[in-house]
């Protein structure tokens, strides 16, 4: 399993040398990996080529590119959620789940 760390930066400096590109392609992937390449919304399990990263805080709402809040999901999922609140959304969508603690796990 690909180790997680909190930005594409810190596989700059933590991994042999690997340009910008390839710490990014490989800090999602850990991303994926660390979810067990499941949907955080919906629960479904997907192949990683078949997941997104989603901002939890959207970037138009000033949410940023770290660890604490991007989460995969599944490409119907995030664009489903746009830039909505995801509580509210996810609510709206899937009523009260488990899943939510986990999303409130990681992004605290």
């Amino acid at each position: 399993m690909t180790p997680l760390l909190p930005s594409p930066e810190h596989y700059l400096y933590n991994l042999i040398t690997m340009t910008s590109s390839e710490a990014k392609r490989l800090w999602r992937r850990s991303i994926k990996e660390h979810f067990d390449c499941t949907c955080v919304y919906c629960g479904h399990i997907y192949e990683l080529h078949q997941l997104t990263l989603d901002h939890v805080h959207p970037r138009s709402r000033g949410g940023e590119d770290i660890l604490s809040n991007v989460v995969p999901a599944c490409t119907k999922c995030n664009q489903d959620k746009g830039s909505n609140n995801w509580l509210s959304w996810m609510r709206d969508k899937f009523g009260i789940t488990k899943r939510e603690q986990l999303i409130l796990h990681h992004i605290n």
